[in-house]
């Protein structure tokens, strides 16, 4: 059996390196952002000491016809799928298009929804069974309340939890299905040790009345997966196993639940419009405008801009920008700050995606060398700021 799943694994990497879609995008000047940036002096030590800050940037810009159908540009700076970085929370995006669809295929058989309650039973890296979730406003999980908190707060408990639902194995055999192939997600956020992430416990789901309606059993990967470029050591730091999320994919990821029609069929989700309502409320909303109590309750650990590095920063207070919606994921760990966002204006008709990491770590990878206030978060929030005006001014097609 071991044999037949890594040799499934091969005959789908082997399609995926010969099947090439047209890209949905043209490529455009590819010195566009760096001559954007070049223009501000705030940008030059970034520029002057752009390896050290390992910067990637993907900037797509909309351009719609009379018929409101998109069309879209996309230029680049340093972008390098080969290039490893800490994806830290951006792997939540992709599982949480995973859990949705999964739970949609079963649907078919056993009537499960993400609104169904569910239960986690000998969970490897617990020893109780997760019967409650502490951020929903009635403390009973489900995988709707789940991804809302990953979006929300980006909170990992959640993160867990659906990795726990979608099976390691599950994951990455579907990613690659999907021609994600450089995509790994091999580990919980928590403690675990490899042979733990590879075990993820049983789930069941009930009904309304508390009926069991669908009973997962607990699976193991039998395959050890490792990071697809290899070994990696950065900052004394072994990454050979850790997830791995590149840029451009995660981007595309976006781009392809709000511009759902122009999706490749083969990188599209088995979403409903009820999903896609969810994914569009959520991704744009801020925590005090949840129904989650402690997250409007508690300003101070969940600030007014929470999450929104791209043109806010993390913890502003200023005022929101009138008409402005920003849609997206960020991560931040091991001295690495992301965020792939798309941004829409609907007084002012502005919509373009912007995504960038940056690295704020000097030297070994410890709490004391990560910059994330002063060299990640202004960074982000400047850039940002950068392209919206430059789109403000921009002529389009």
């Amino acid at each position: 059996m071991l044999k037949i799943r890594m040799l499934l694994l091969l005959i789908i990497f082997l399609f995926n390196v010969a099947y090439c879609p047209a890209q949905i995008y043209k490529l455009g000047d590819p010195s566009l952002l760096n001559s954007l940036m070049e223009k501000d002096d705030f940008f030059k030590p970034y520029l002057n000491d752009a390896e050290k800050y390992e910067i990637q940037i993907i900037y797509t810009q909309i351009d719609r016809d009379s018929q409101q159908h998109p069309t879209f540009t996309q230029y680049s700076y340093q972008l390098n799928s080969k290039r490893f970085f800490n994806p830290a929370s951006l792997v939540k995006w992709p599982l949480i298009l995973l859990g949705m669809e999964k739970v949609n295929n079963l649907n078919r058989d056993y009537g499960t929804t993400i609104y169904n309650k569910v239960e986690f039973t000998g969970n490897p890296d617990s020893t109780t069974n997760i019967k409650t979730d502490y951020l929903a406003h009635d403390k009973t999980p489900r995988l709707a309340n789940y991804i809302k908190e990953m979006i929300l707060v980006s909170d990992n408990d959640a993160y867990n939890r659906m990795y726990d639902f979608l099976g390691q194995e599950y994951i990455n055999m579907r990613l690659l299905e999907m021609g994600y192939d450089s995509i790994r997600v091999m580990l919980r956020f928590d403690n675990s040790n490899r042979m733990q992430n590879r075990t993820t416990p049983a789930v069941n789901f009930y009904d309304d009345k508390d009926s069991l309606i669908y009973k997962q059993p607990a699976a193991t990967n039998p395959v050890q997966l490792s990071n697809p470029l290899g070994a990696i050591i950065k900052g004394g730091r072994d990454y050979s196993y850790f997830n791995n999320v590149p840029l451009q994919d995660v981007n595309d990821m976006m781009l392809y639940v709000f511009f759902r029609d122009v999706a490749p069929f083969k990188k599209s989700f088995n979403l409903t419009e009820k999903d896609y309502e969810l994914l569009y409320k959520y991704t744009a909303m801020y925590p005090r405008e949840s129904e989650f109590p402690l997250f409007k309750k508690n300003k101070r650990k969940y600030p007014v801009h929470l999450k929104k590095y791209l043109y806010y920063g993390k913890n502003s207070v200023l005022p929101d920008l009138p008409g402005l919606r920003i849609h997206n994921m960020v991560g931040e760990s091991h001295g690495t700050l992301s965020d792939v966002a798309y941004f829409v204006n609907t007084k002012t008709g502005i919509e373009f995606m912007l995504s960038a990491v940056i690295n704020t770590c000097d030297g070994k990878i410890t709490p004391a060398n990560y910059h994330y206030k002063d060299i990640g978060q202004p960074f982000l929030r400047k850039l940002g700021r950068t392209i919206y005006e430059y789109e403000k001014q921009r002529r389009k097609h």
